[in-house]
């Protein structure tokens, strides 16, 4: 049997703030209306309990928003890297100044005229480790049993979970950040060295972030906040 491709059809439920409108986003269906469960069984819609279709409904029409809602911050961020990066280049020829074969795009920083509000483009290293950061970390273990009953547990349990693995992959934050420790001990200075022989840098990430100030020239620049999770809940009845 031939799926039926998912429609939208406007629909209007009553309420006790009046009627609500929005598009019914219509399930998946074959040619005899049956619906597709989890289990890629046809069921017959009369089989299915009226809150699971309004789950189904509910599902679909957010996360088919939320899909939309990330093509459009995909497009946006890409216009925002192009526009920054044409900038630059529009300063290079009004210096007069080519860009050399194999050089890179960097770390930018725009502002508007009164400083209200900039666009920063960072530019980070991504850090990879080969095989010589578990030598290290056995050395450092070996460390740790050598000056258990003098060591700070809080120091401990710091440099324990800087090699967790998450992911498939340890911090390198976590992993770099072992050696701002003030600690001389041999076996802790052989071990930072062998995690400096096991940092590779395996490319690059770049970040653009947007700030205002929001009490005019002399306020703190504050960070438009674009992540999802980050971003607080309107309150009820609050303005636009």
């Amino acid at each position: 049997m031939g799926l039926r491709i998912k429609k939208k059809v406007r629909v209007a439920v009553a309420t006790l703030y009046g009627f609500v409108y929005w598009e019914k986003i219509m399930p998946k269906t074959n040619e005899s209306g049956h619906w597709e469960d989890k289990q890629g069984k046809w069921v017959h819609p009369d089989l299915i309990a009226v809150d699971k279709k309004l789950e189904d409904e509910t599902v679909e029409k957010l996360v088919d928003e939320a899909k939309s809602m990330q093509e459009q911050l995909i497009d946006f961020k890409t216009k925002a890297f192009e526009t920054c990066y044409s900038f630059v280049e529009l300063l290079r020829q009004n210096y007069g100044m080519d860009r050399t074969e194999g050089s890179k795009l960097g770390s930018v920083t725009l502002r508007n005229f009164n400083g209200t509000k900039e666009v920063i483009i960072q530019v980070a290293n991504v850090f990879a480790f080969d095989q010589k950061l578990a030598l290290a970390k056995e050395k450092i273990d070996e460390y740790l049993t050598e000056k258990t009953e003098h060591s700070d547990p809080e120091i401990q349990t710091l440099i324990m979970r800087a090699f967790e693995v998450k992911n498939g992959k340890v911090d390198a934050k976590q992993i770099i950040g072992l050696k701002s420790y003030d600690i001389t001990h041999p076996k802790w200075v052989q071990a930072m060295a062998m995690i400096d022989a096991a940092t590779e840098i395996a490319g690059t990430k770049s970040y653009i972030r947007f700030r205002k100030r929001h009490e005019g020239v002399s306020g703190e620049l504050n960070t438009i906040v674009l992540d999802m999770a980050s971003l607080p809940l309107k309150k009820s009845g609050s303005a636009a």
